[in-house]
């Protein structure tokens, strides 16, 4: 029960769509694009792809089998036109031939652990000159700008560690608190 009210609440929180089409019009991607949302929740992201981005095909990853389920039915028509798969688990789960135009996500990998291991795999799953990005807005009470560039200095120096280019960071505020883009190139 719990679960279902978070991603109604993540599906029509208006800074949430948002931030995610703000994320997806700073990766400028091209028609036909093949996407990968990591931590795709109840769809809002691939929404933003697929409303934004003509003839592409978008991937869904989430651990959640409920986020999962809720981004299914909220694009029933995508799924049986093939322009949306969408897997439970993680970036390992995936075929390993799959390779990504673009890899997002947002207000998701804060909660990665080792990041070094994600930037690996993720490379992995990207085209040479692949687009990554990633959204972090500080959420609670006590959260403010300085928190969100500290993140995502934080998360940019270890895209630059990784071998990535072309890195930047983007901000634009949402709400009362500013959300943080960094964008970065594969090798």
């Amino acid at each position: 029960m719990l679960g279902s009210l978070a991603g109604w609440i993540m599906a029509n929180r208006a800074s949430n769509i948002d931030r995610n089409h703000w994320t997806v019009e700073l990766m400028g991607l091209d028609t036909g694009a093949r996407i990968l949302e990591i931590g795709c929740g109840p769809g809002i992201g691939i929404e933003a792809v697929l409303s934004g981005v003509p003839d592409c095909r978008v991937t869904g990853l989430d651990h959640s089998a409920l986020m999962i389920s809720q981004a299914a039915a909220r694009h029933a028509h995508a799924l049986k036109s093939d322009r949306l798969e969408l897997w439970q688990g993680d970036l390992s789960g995936l075929p390993e031939a799959e390779r990504f135009d673009a890899v997002f996500s947002s207000n998701v990998l804060q909660f990665i652990r080792n990041r070094s291991t994600l930037l690996e795999e993720v490379q992995s799953r990207l085209k040479p000159g692949g687009c990554f990005a990633t959204t972090y807005q500080p959420r609670g009470s006590c959260a403010g700008a300085e928190e969100g560039r500290a993140w995502i200095s934080s998360f940019a120096e270890d895209l630059y560690v990784a071998g990535f280019f072309e890195v930047q960071i983007r901000e634009r505020l949402f709400g009362s608190v500013p959300a943080f883009c960094v964008l970065a190139q594969n090798p």
